[in-house]
């Protein structure tokens, strides 16, 4: 595939199965928005009440955008997150209907003793971006003792000009409102970008700000233009721990 590719939400027929193969039960309708040959993958879904989801081959993300999720008994309302660690068989309910962003990686990574699911809340495990002018919302950072993901939700108030910049790992980021542009390419809301490791690239968000969330399934460095590369995690980017996990 391309280094980095964009794919709109609206320009993707829906499916009434899972993309990424996944048994689901009340699966209203489902999008793949990742390439078909990029290890990464992103699937926007909608679920009706009381339909259930189960995890892959594990190594997957998942943010409730409406409704609320259940695993385990543990619920995960809209702004929240389930992190399903490698190796892991989870089964997530719908309480209401939900539309939900689910990411995941064609590899699935390799299951390791006391690898479970994370189910955090809006706050997040962590929170920085103070150094960057921004605010991110961690919901797991690679630091984890059983878990290498990175997820995370960036937000920017108003305008906001992002370096040039490239990362260690591939990742898959989704915008949830706003628009963002790199050099003359514009996007909006529901657009999703597969950006393979090593690539340099620069986002830019007009005035009236923007969200996006951010999956890796590995730590990451990033390097600006001469600059040494810079650890990927909450502590290295001076965060500070919130713990809403539940």
């Amino acid at each position: 595939m391309a280094k980095f590719t964009a794919i709109d939400e609206a320009s993707v027929p829906p499916a009434a199965a899972h993309p990424a193969g996944h048994r689901a039960a009340g699966l209203r309708r489902a999008r793949l928005l990742s390439p078909a040959d990029f290890r990464l993958w992103l699937a926007v879904l909608e679920l009706d009440d009381g339909g259930d989801l189960r995890s892959g081959t594990g190594g997957e993300a998942l943010y409730v955008l409406e409704g609320e999720m259940a695993v385990d008994g543990r619920a995960c309302p809209a702004g929240g997150a389930v992190v399903i660690e490698p190796g892991v068989d989870a089964r997530l309910e719908a309480r209401g209907a939900v539309r939900a962003v689910h990411f995941g990686s064609r590899d699935g990574g390799s299951a390791q003793p006391g690898h479970g699911v994370h189910v955090v809340g809006p706050r997040g495990s962590w929170t920085s971006g103070r150094l960057e002018g921004v605010e991110a919302v961690w919901f797991t950072d690679s630091t984890c003792p059983t878990c290498r993901i990175a997820f995370f939700l960036v937000s920017a108030a108003g305008a906001h000009r992002g370096p040039a910049h490239s990362h260690t790992q591939d990742e898959i980021i989704y915008l949830i409102d706003g628009s963002l542009r790199t050099g003359a390419r514009a996007y909006g809301p529901g657009t999703a970008l597969s950006i393979r490791g090593g690539t340099r690239y620069a986002l830019d968000g007009p005035p009236g700000g923007h969200r996006f969330l951010n999956f890796r399934t590995d730590l990451s460095y990033q390097t600006n233009a001469g600059q040494p590369p810079l650890l990927e995690t909450a502590a290295a980017r001076d965060g500070t721990y919130v713990g809403d996990v539940r």
